[in-house]
Formats: C-alpha cells, structure tokens, sequence
C-alpha cells in the first residue's frame, strides 16, 4: 500500500483537516472515501484500508474536525463551532469526496461512513443526490431517537449555564450511559467489540474516547435527527445502491431494529437497491469484530457487485 497525505482548511472553521490517501501498488478498480465515527480517527482503520488497497481500492479518509491529526489543542477534541458545526462536516467530508473523483476520472467512487460518520455520510447523500457516486454504505448507523429533542434542549441548556465548549459527563451519561448494560461491564467500552485486546487499546488512546464539548453533542443529535426524518429519505438519489451494514448486538443501531427500521424507510421511498447485513453476536465495530475478515470480504463483495453495476 502507497499512502500520501494532504491538508484542507475546515468549513467548521476550527482548524484544519488531515487526509490521507491510501493507494494500490497496482492500478485502481474503485475509489471508496470513508467517514471515520465519533472520538476516533482514521489511524484505527489502517487493517481495513490495507485490505482493501490490496484488492484494487483506492481509498481516502480524513480526521474529523478537532480528531486525530486535525486536532491541535486537546481542550477542543469534539468542538465543531459554535452553531451547526456538523453542516462543515459534512462539507469537509464533500471536500474529500470532490478531491478523490477528480484525482481518479472514470473510476465508481464510494462513500461511508461508520457511526457518527454514518449519519455525515447519510446528510451528503441527501444533500447532494446529483453528485456523482456509486453507492453507498453506511455502517454502524442508528434508527430514530425518541429522546433526540430532550438531549439537543439539555445541550443547549449547559451550554448556556457553562459555555458551549464545557464537556459534560452528565450528558455523555444521558447520551451513551445504557450502552454497555447488556455486556460483560469490564470497561466502560465493552459495547465496542468482543475483542478485547483492541478495546484496552481504544482506552489507551488519547484521540479515543474523549468527551465532546456540549456544543459538538448539540451537533451530533442534530445530524442524526435529520437523517432520521421522515423527508431524509425522500432526498436520497432513488437507484443509489446502498449497503446498511452493522451487528446485531451494537447498541447505536438499537440491536439491530433502528438499522431495520432506516432500510425500510428507504424501500418505502423507492430505493430498490438496499441490502441490509447484521452480524450475528457483533457489537458496535464490526471492522475491528473477533470476525473482522469475514466483515471485510463481504463489504469488498459488495463494492465489487456494485462496481459491476456501475459500468452497465
């Protein structure tokens, strides 16, 4: 695998974004541009990104605003601005999108994104359905919340009590708290994946699992409100083909019924390309499960078929 880098000031406003570009020794089939998911960053993929340069994906992923490399002072790790942060989000995720169809002409180019990126890369297929793509997959996503309202008026509430970069343990309580009851409760991250060797490495990471400022969890529920709305769907590009991929037992796709229930919205508004996959006994990230290769083939299985309909 070739890699280089590349840098690009960040529509939040908050600094600016690190990508990298992930390259085949040998020439490109596809191009996939993926979204990495909340308080991680692209480092963590590197397994994925090496399996796929290896079969003929060109891959590209960049840091989150104030994540990983486009972070330069930890107090702002999950600050995306002080309003609609996730709107520059989703603009820096187009910036990459628009960088690697123009580096690699003629070939299908992929977009996903995986938990909070799914719902990033969910707002960009409705945003922009006349853009050129693919398809698309989105892994790790969540079905509508109920308490969404309740947690966007509590953010903005201590927000306006303590500032809207204070980091509020009350709110990640509220947001994430329930999400390891059903495991083995040996950290607080179990929720993740079964493997544990690679949870005690997430807690070991500083650009892992940090708090995010209450503003930046004010950005969070808004982006996943929107692309839980009834219209969401509607505004999606109708023969997208699009793969909904997740475990069975990840909390953020409410164990496998909030997936379901966004493919169903999906096939009610016409998209007749939607496959559904849930992993039996699979938690949150499936590409780092204790069956991480069987995850891994099967998504490149799908590119493949979708690529393969792409040049009909």
């Amino acid at each position: 695998m070739k890699t280089r880098e590349f840098r690009f000031p960040s529509a939040t406003g908050t600094g600016e974004i690190f990508a990298g570009v992930y390259l085949p020794e040998g020439p490109a089939e596809a191009v996939l541009v993926i979204h990495h998911g909340m308080a991680e960053h692209q480092k963590r993929y590197r397994p994925f990104l090496e399996f796929l340069t290896e079969h003929g994906v060109c891959c590209y992923m960049h840091d989150m605003a104030n994540h990983g490399a486009s972070n330069r002072d930890r107090t702002e790790t999950g600050w995306f601005g002080e309003k609609d942060g996730w709107k520059g989000l989703v603009t820096d995720f187009r910036t990459v999108i628009q960088r690697a169809g123009a580096e690699n002409p003629g070939l299908p180019l992929f977009v996903m994104g995986h938990s909070m990126g799914s719902f990033i890369c969910r707002a960009y297929c409705s945003a922009y359905p006349e853009d050129p793509c693919a398809g698309a997959i989105f892994m790790g996503t969540g079905g509508p919340n109920p308490a969404a309202g309740a947690g966007k008026a509590m953010a903005s509430l201590i927000g306006a009590l303590r500032g809207k970069k204070h980091k509020s343990e009350l709110l990640n309580k509220m947001a994430f708290g329930s999400y390891n009851q059903r495991f083995e409760g040996r950290t607080a991250f179990d929720w993740l994946t079964r493997d544990r060797e690679i949870v005690d490495r997430y807690i070991a990471d500083p650009y892992c699992g940090f708090l995010f400022t209450v503003q930046g969890m004010h950005d969070l529920v808004s982006v996943n409100a929107l692309v839980n709305q009834p219209d969401w769907a509607e505004k999606v590009a109708k023969k997208l083909p699009i793969l909904l991929i997740s475990g069975e037992e990840d909390p953020v796709g409410g164990y496998g019924q909030g997936v379901r229930q966004v493919a169903e919205m999906l096939k009610k508004t016409g998209h007749d390309a939607v496959t559904l996959h849930l992993y039996p006994g699979c938690r949150h990230e499936i590409l780092n499960e204790t069956n991480r290769e069987d995850v891994m083939r099967d998504l490149l299985d799908w590119l493949r078929k979708a690529q393969a309909g792409a040049g009909r």
